[in-house]
């Protein structure tokens, strides 16, 4: 059963895999049954004909507008809008990373393998958020590095630039970016926003993040991530002490997004550290349901934490 909903939705980007936030007022079309979800490709293809066509040495900025921008999906013409992309950059980004936009040859065959995992990766987030609400899926090529997520009014975009090494995990980052939909759909727009204003830390920031991840991790049962998730788990005492002083600084630091100091710690720790409060909290709970549903609605980050326990193992 479809349902539209008119909200203010923050915008999940993901550069790589996911980023920092931006603000719109969209009107989304939801569905509470997963298996009506559309996976559309055809801005792929269109522009995989693109390419072809770049070899025979044409124009590229006609060939780039004519054959992919002129024929853009909805979710294409949205992120075109809202990225306010030219074909400028997109004979920029070909010119400079050729080798890469070359190797999407293979990514329809690809995305099609990965269909019947991402279905039963929604089927499964179903379980265990009964009232989960889902969103169509346009894949499509755009000019930036590294893949891209974000939720528009017409579906949720992923944007690839290159054949990502961990495509297989796709169904990984389509469940994280949904469930980030349930928590603003549980605590309205409003709340949710907040952790990008007056509620803004690095525990606000890890613990959103991190809820993401491990309702992910709970569902779908693999990791974004993976060399993160592994590093934290052998080092979490040492990091929990560093974290901890740092956990109420309104800058994440390289605990989120930025590349961090230490060219030996991988990035992303506080999506690991948030996790692992999430797990603490859910294995403590006799009520499953309800620790998910617990975790959705989070508004007080730091009574979250302590509820959790998870401080208390160190």
């Amino acid at each position: 059963m479809k349902k539209c909903f008119r909200i203010s939705v923050a915008l999940i980007m993901a550069v790589a895999f996911f980023g920092p936030y931006l603000q719109t007022q969209l009107d989304l079309e939801l569905t509470d049954d997963p298996a009506e979800i559309r996976l559309i490709d055809d801005d792929v293809k269109n522009f995989l004909r693109a390419m072809d066509k770049l070899k025979a040495k044409g124009d590229w900025a006609e060939v780039i507008q004519t054959e992919y921008m002129d024929k853009a999906s909805p979710g294409l013409k949205e992120f075109i809008r809202e990225k306010g992309v030219k074909v400028e950059d997109f004979i920029e980004a070909i010119k400079e990373r050729k080798e890469a936009y070359d190797s999407l040859i293979d990514l329809p065959k690809q995305l099609a393998r990965q269909e019947k995992k991402i279905r039963e990766a929604f089927a499964e987030l179903k379980k265990i958020i009964p009232n989960a609400m889902f969103m169509h899926v346009y894949y499509l090529v755009g000019p930036n590095p590294g893949s891209l997520g974000e939720p528009s009014e017409y579906g949720l975009m992923i944007s690839m630039s290159e054949l990502d090494k961990d495509i297989e995990n796709i169904h990984l980052l389509l469940v994280h970016e949904t469930i980030h939909v349930q928590q603003a759909l549980t605590i309205g727009m409003e709340e949710f926003q907040a952790i990008f204003g007056p509620k803004m830390s690095l525990l606000a920031l890890s613990i959103r993040e991190g809820t993401a991840y491990f309702l992910t991790l709970l569902s779908a049962g693999g990791h974004t991530h993976k060399e993160s998730w592994d590093y934290c788990v052998q080092n979490e005492k040492r990091l929990w002490q560093r974290f901890q002083v740092e956990m109420n600084d309104r800058n994440p630091g390289d605990w989120m997004w930025g590349k961090p100091a230490d060219p030996e710690q991988p990035p992303h720790l506080g999506y690991i550290i948030g996790a692992r409060i999430a797990e603490a909290y859910y294995n403590r709970m006799e009520n499953k349901e309800k620790a998910v549903q617990d975790i959705l609605a989070i508004t007080d980050y730091k009574e979250f934490l302590k509820k959790s326990g998870y401080q208390d193992k160190f």
